[in-house]
């Protein structure tokens, strides 16, 4: 008897813990705080499980955002979306996505592309 109320609670977090979990970015290219030597040509969100994409931008430091599509019409968990040429800079994408419950979460990846110089002829 002493066992049977730790095992329903045990129980019960085991069955509300899935019901409460949301999807999260697992993973982005540009990773969030990078430094590129060369602008990516393609941004990449990957999420836990699938989600619907709903808005994407990119801006550069001090410049108003664009935004970034077509969206895909349809629920996945990988996304890969073309960037417009990026010039050296700091630039920040924005991103919102709703999952099947409907939980709206939204994030910000900042990445750095690196001036490239050429080499000095001597």
């Amino acid at each position: 008897m002493k066992w049977l109320i730790p095992g329903i609670a045990i129980t019960a977090v085991a069955l509300i813990s899935p019901a409460g979990a949301h999807a999260h970015l697992r993973s982005s290219i540009p990773a969030s705080h990078s430094t590129l030597s060369a602008a990516p040509q393609n941004m990449r969100l990957e999420f836990q499980e699938a989600v619907r994409l709903t808005a994407t931008a990119i801006a550069r430091t001090g410049a108003k955002p664009k935004k970034i599509g077509p969206l895909p019409a349809t629920a996945s968990k990988v996304f890969t979306l073309p960037l417009e040429p990026l010039d050296p800079g700091a630039y920040v994408i924005t991103w919102r996505a709703a999952s099947d419950d409907g939980h709206v979460m939204s994030g910000t990846i900042q990445f750095t592309v690196q001036s490239i110089t050429a080499p000095i002829a001597e």
